[in-house]
């Protein structure tokens, strides 16, 4: 289940980052960590020529305790690499309130649904997917062909 959603982040990443002409994704890899199996995607990219990486962190939903955590290895992992670097939460589903405490912590977001915040130097990506609407209810059904003649000759 966790790989499952490792690809689909990676490939939600992917896409996210092929929407933009000026991004170009150089490679996309998981490194492991000693503790817990925990794992980090790393995408390197290249804009306007420059290099920059982002480092990515699966949360797995929005409990804001799993968040806080999650930020606080984000912002271990961005003192770790030198050069341009962009923390960036990945999740199912981001809650408005998880959104905007990836604003609150300067850390770049997409979730599964289309959403997304990231901010890697002159290039700002932002993608709001659109609510799910209600099924439309059942359309009227249509009268008897005699009470709809007898209408269409009033009108």
């Amino acid at each position: 289940m966790k790989r499952q959603l490792e690809n689909e982040a990676i490939e939600a990443l992917r896409q996210t980052l092929g929407q933009i002409s000026v991004v170009k994704t150089k490679e996309i890899k998981v490194e492991s960590h000693r503790h817990h199996g925990d794992k980090t995607i790393i995408a390197h990219v290249e804009i306007y020529g420059h290099a920059h990486r982002l480092v990515c962190k699966l949360a797995l939903n929005c409990d804001p305790l799993e968040l806080q955590h999650t930020f606080l290895e984000l912002r271990k992992l961005h003192a770790h690499f030198p050069g341009e670097t962009t923390p960036v939460l990945i999740a199912p589903v981001l809650t408005e309130e998880a959104q905007t405490l990836c604003r609150d912590s300067n850390t770049g977001f997409l979730d599964l649904e289309g959403n997304a915040r990231i901010y890697l130097d002159e290039v700002f990506i932002v993608k709001r997917s659109l609510t799910h609407h209600k099924t439309l209810p059942p359309p009227a059904e249509t009268l008897p062909t005699s009470e709809t003649a007898r209408f269409a000759g009033i009108a």
